[in-house]
């Protein structure tokens, strides 16, 4: 789940990762890290499109970043991925799907009525762990999402509650997601396969910001996120009901660590609170 790249740097680094590798350059499958499709499951997290060709018609091929659904007419999303929109694809317009398979025949795109980015998305220098503020919402017809369950929202300080009462150490996250997987060596090969994935990160960290987990699957056996799955929730393992966090940036390779914004904070709680109901 690391943030949705700019077209141009995505080709870059796609010519790059096709021209380091070898015949014995072992390469995942194109899925959330070392995780496995969900099929029906999680069904209120979607993948976000931009319709490049201004064609009215959106597919697998355009995907931008993961997110979502927090209200019958609010996809959740992380701010770099509108925020990049007017520098990459000005007035494109934006479609959510929340099919298993981006390219399935019969999948459903849901155009947005709109978008709003935080306004302080940008305001702060960026840190070790990414840039502040990054957070955006998607607006949908509610008609688009009838029948669907939205996900909650946290309390406000609840990973601090549970880090104070001793109950982050050795938990799971789960990442879910659209996005690429990394392959074993070399930049990370950006070839979306249109699917929602899922795969588990453990604990590695808490600050006032962000959430950090550790999705180095030599040393854990898991998994984790990577380019793609930008916005894309995450789960305390055992509760899929509830988002901590949403994906924003990591290393650049996608194999070591994962950053995380955290929704239960003063600043991200200010931002959504103008558009849903907070706990």
């Amino acid at each position: 789940m690391r943030p949705s790249l700019p077209l141009a740097a995505l080709a870059l680094l796609a010519a790059a990762a096709c021209g380091d590798s070898t015949p014995n350059d072992p390469v995942a499958p194109s899925l959330i890290i070392n995780g496995q499709p969900t099929g029906g499951a999680y069904g209120n997290v979607g993948a976000m499109l931009l319709d490049f060709d201004f064609d009215g018609k959106v597919s697998g091929g355009d995907q931008w970043c993961t997110g979502s659904l927090i209200s019958p007419t609010v996809f959740l999303t992380a701010g770099h991925c509108t925020a990049d929109i007017p520098l990459y694809a000005p007035g494109a317009p934006v479609y959510v799907s929340f099919a298993p398979d981006l390219y399935a025949k019969g999948a459903k795109f849901i155009k947005a009525t709109g978008y709003e980015t935080d306004p302080d998305y940008g305001t702060a220098p960026a840190n070790l762990q990414g840039t502040g503020h990054d957070l955006a919402v998607v607006f949908l017809p509610a008609s688009a999402t009838k029948g669907m369950t939205s996900l909650q929202l946290p309390p406000a300080g609840y990973l601090d509650q549970l880090q104070a009462q001793g109950g982050l150490s050795g938990q799971l996250f789960v990442n879910v997601g659209y996005g690429t997987s990394a392959n074993h060596s070399g930049i990370p090969i950006l070839g979306y396969d249109g699917k929602r994935n899922y795969s588990q990160s453990l604990y590695m960290g808490l600050n006032s910001q962000w959430l950090g987990l550790n999705m180095n699957t030599a040393a854990t056996g898991l998994g984790g996120d990577c380019y793609g799955d930008s916005g894309g929730p995450k789960f305390l393992d055992g509760n899929t009901t509830m988002i901590v966090a949403t994906v924003t940036t990591g290393d650049y390779w996608c194999r070591a660590t994962s950053w995380d914004y955290r929704l239960d904070t003063r600043e991200a709680r200010s931002f959504l609170g103008h558009f849903v109901a907070l706990p």
